[in-house]
């Protein structure tokens, strides 16, 4: 297909695939911790993750408009300097870091309240200064920041190869990134109309279920916006 083979392109998509993965990693890490609790028939796993699909790719096109406007914008003359593909597989390692340390901290959060990211999350953001200093004495955080550190370099040189051919390919010309930007903004428009904190994770199965179906960091900013926690579940 040839909209899939300019730089841009390939890049972006290699970076929503390998965030796609520890995304999956995570549900299914989670869903195996409390595989118990979640009482899920393979039908309740083909929805949850199907249901979790939508919600991750959701997260990933509002994470993603940033880049996908540096690169509408991106001279081609730069985008073709050595400088520049350092520069974008630096930040390929980075967002691998950045997701691998929210799955990490999803791990804990659900291990201390059996649900994803929520507005106790957003709290704990409000008083940093207390829950950071709790969690530098309760975990081995610089322990665990150089294993994630570790984890993503090896990663991005696993996919070296892979980063090289996506930034080597030809850039794409002026004339189709205006078309392209342009679906990929109604594209997560139309999604993030449909998609909600509650909708579709919330249609069938037990509280478990439909916290796995959901995204961490969706739940985190939609948490955020909403400002709201369920009494009967956190309260009562």
């Amino acid at each position: 297909m040839p909209q899939f083979r300019p730089a841009q392109v390939r890049y972006l998509s290699l970076i929503f695939l390998a965030w796609l993965g520890i995304f999956f990693l995570t549900r299914s890490v989670l869903l195996f911790a409390h595989f118990t609790d979640a009482d899920a028939s393979f039908s309740d796993l083909l929805r949850v993750f199907g249901i979790g699909l939508i919600y991750d790719a959701v997260f990933l096109l509002y994470a993603g408009l940033p880049l996908a406007l540096y690169m509408l914008f991106c001279p081609r003359r730069i985008w073709d300097l050595m400088w520049h593909r350092r520069l974008m597989q630096a930040v390929f390692v980075i967002g691998l870091f950045a997701m691998l340390f929210v799955a990490v901290a999803e791990w804990y959060f659900w291990d201390e309240f059996g649900v994803r990211f929520n507005f106790i999350a957003v709290d704990y953001l409000v008083y940093s200064d207390e829950v950071l200093k709790n969690i530098r004495e309760s975990y081995p955080v610089f322990q665990v920041l150089a294993v994630l550190s570790a984890i993503a370099l090896g990663m991005g040189w696993l996919l070296n190869r892979r980063l090289d051919v996506a930034l080597t390919a030809e850039a794409l010309p002026w004339g189709q990134r205006w078309p392209l930007f342009i679906g990929f903004v109604l594209l997560t428009v139309m999604l993030g109309l449909v998609v909600g904190q509650d909708f579709p994770r919330g249609i069938g199965g037990n509280a478990y279920q439909r916290e796995l179906a959901g995204n961490g960091p969706y739940q985190f900013f939609a948490a955020f916006r909403n400002n709201e926690l369920e009494y009967p579940q956190f309260y009562a």
